[in-house]
């Protein structure tokens, strides 16, 4: 099998790069000549994704995250197949829907009771025979999630992986009662598939899951909606703006709307006798940011969390600060100044960290408490800016706070003994730190004053070289005095000159 696949391997590259090679010139094409060939080429790489949601399901049911001393798939995947995680959870879940047991449709059986005077013997009767009747449907329903399923993996071999994602993201709106119609759904919409554009096919599968949703609501669960609950905040975009996308719940909504709604009145939240040009978009938007910044004042922690903003910013930084500089926070999201006075944060030095020659942080507290302080959490943002694995861009509001030496193995809750992880890798960590099933974890380099990762078979910590950890604030200080260094550094004495051929042997040199 492996030499096989070897073979088809080498020829689609040999063949790739063949095609490379005709198209080093846009000087020698024309449209008109390639396109039919294009779109056979586009066509035929169709089953592509179904070949990556198989090999996503063999990586998840074999474990293939031991191999990257990790206990999850996704690790592999973003390692050696160079896949953000987004892109692999995909490949994964697909893979789940292609290969997986399906769920199965509920049957609806006759589940009335019997006759209030029926005799004992002729109930046991009955019960037995509704029980085979029952288990009889649930297996016809189980074959025939199978089919569907046999149905939708042959139907997505036509379908490329964009049109398979939006399938994806769509049929994961069904409320936990209608999961049975998964299988069924997703083989009809990978056969619409073809002929539909990705924005039509979202409407219409979109528009099937809300029919099912509503077919399989249990009128007395009112919390039916609960488990789709969710906000999820989009990428920074270039006008520094993000998209922030929320399913909320039916009492949640009412009360947003009626907090929100008493921002859509002129001049709210405005200074008066200033003309107000906002849209009633933009008024219920100052009417939000209004809520979470009187929030952020009430509520503002005095123990382990930071629920606020919390800049990383160099005394040097804020001098040489123009309106266009990007301050580090612990969210991953980086603010202006104007940002920042928009925050309330203008004149705001609550903290003040020294860092004596980029390594030494004065913050211990010894074995006094398991929990980090928020002191602590604020030093480890100066000092990590993200998460510390090899990698990981993951921010400080998403991390864990690690011992690195374990608490139960005695381990002191100080800086020194703490490291900033995300959920994933906090998981990844081999607390024993013996690489057991190929593990790896988190070590101090106390020379270079940084946590890394020490992986099997390596002496080498690994620190994290991401563009967000090389710009936290300690790391920018390291390099500032790197430079100051190497400046001041004197240079090494230069070699004696040899003298003109023609001058060698006279003695004394003639002068020059």
């Amino acid at each position: 099998m492996s030499t096989d696949l070897s073979r088809h391997v080498d020829t689609i590259s040999h063949a790739l790069f063949a095609i490379k090679d005709l198209f080093h010139d846009p000087a020698t094409l024309h449209f008109d000549d390639i396109h039919e060939e294009m779109e056979r080429f586009e066509a035929a790489f169709n089953v592509k994704a179904s070949l990556d949601a198989f090999f996503a399901f063999l990586c998840e049911r074999d474990e293939a995250g031991r191999t990257v001393g990790a206990k999850h798939p996704t690790q592999y995947l973003q390692k050696k197949l160079g896949l953000d995680p987004k892109e692999a959870y995909d490949r994964l879940a697909r893979g789940r829907d292609y290969y997986g047991e399906p769920d199965c449709e509920q049957t609806t059986q006759d589940t009335a009771d019997g006759d209030l005077f029926d005799s004992d013997a002729e109930s046991i009767v009955d019960d037995a025979a509704h029980a085979a009747a029952k288990a009889a449907a649930q297996q016809a329903a189980r074959e025939q999630a199978r089919r569907e399923q046999e149905t939708a993996r042959r139907n997505a071999e036509r379908v490329n992986a964009e049109k398979q994602r939006v399938i994806r993201l769509e049929l994961d709106r069904l409320v936990e009662a209608a999961k049975g119609a998964r299988a069924r759904l997703q083989a009809k919409a990978l056969e619409e598939a073809p002929r539909r554009t990705v924005k039509d096919l979202r409407a219409t599968v979109r528009r099937w899951v809300e029919e099912a949703n509503r077919e399989h609501l249990d009128p007395a669960n009112p919390n039916a909606g609960m488990e789709k609950r969710g906000l999820h905040i989009g990428p920074q975009r270039a006008d520094g703006t993000h998209k922030i996308t929320i399913d909320a719940t039916t009492s949640d909504t009412a009360l947003f709307k009626a907090l929100t709604d008493k921002g859509l009145a002129p001049n709210s939240n405005m200074p008066k006798d200033v003309d107000d040009y906002r849209s009633p978009a933009q008024r219920a938007y100052d009417q939000f940011a209004k809520m979470l910044k009187h929030y952020d004042t009430c509520q503002k922690p005095t123990g382990g969390g930071c629920a606020s903003v919390v800049v990383s910013v160099t005394l040097d930084e804020i001098a040489d600060a123009s309106p266009t500089t990007r301050f580090q926070t612990n969210t991953g999201i980086d603010l202006t100044a104007f940002d920042l006075v928009r925050l309330g944060m203008d004149g705001t030095a609550d903290f003040i960290l020294t860092v004596d020659g980029a390594t030494a942080l004065p913050l211990n507290l010894y074995r006094t408490n398991r929990l980090a302080s928020l002191a602590q959490r604020i030093t480890l943002l100066a000092v990590q800016g993200v998460c510390a694995w090899t990698g990981c861009t993951a921010p400080l509001t998403q991390a864990e706070i690690h011992h690195i030496t374990s608490w139960l193995q005695g381990g002191d809750t100080n800086i020194d003994n703490l490291a900033a992880l995300c959920r994933t890798h906090h998981r990844c960590n081999n607390d024993f730190k013996d690489h057991r099933n190929n593990t790896s974890h988190i070590e101090r380099d106390h020379a270079a004053g940084r946590a890394g990762v020490k992986q099997p078979g390596s002496t080498e910590i690994r620190f994290n070289h991401a563009d967000a950890a090389e710009n936290s604030a300690v790391n920018r200080i390291r390099k500032r005095n790197h430079r100051l260094n190497t400046a001041t550094a004197k240079p090494p004495p230069r070699e004696p000159a040899e003298p003109p051929s023609w001058a060698k042997h006279q003695s004394p040199y003639p002068p020059f």
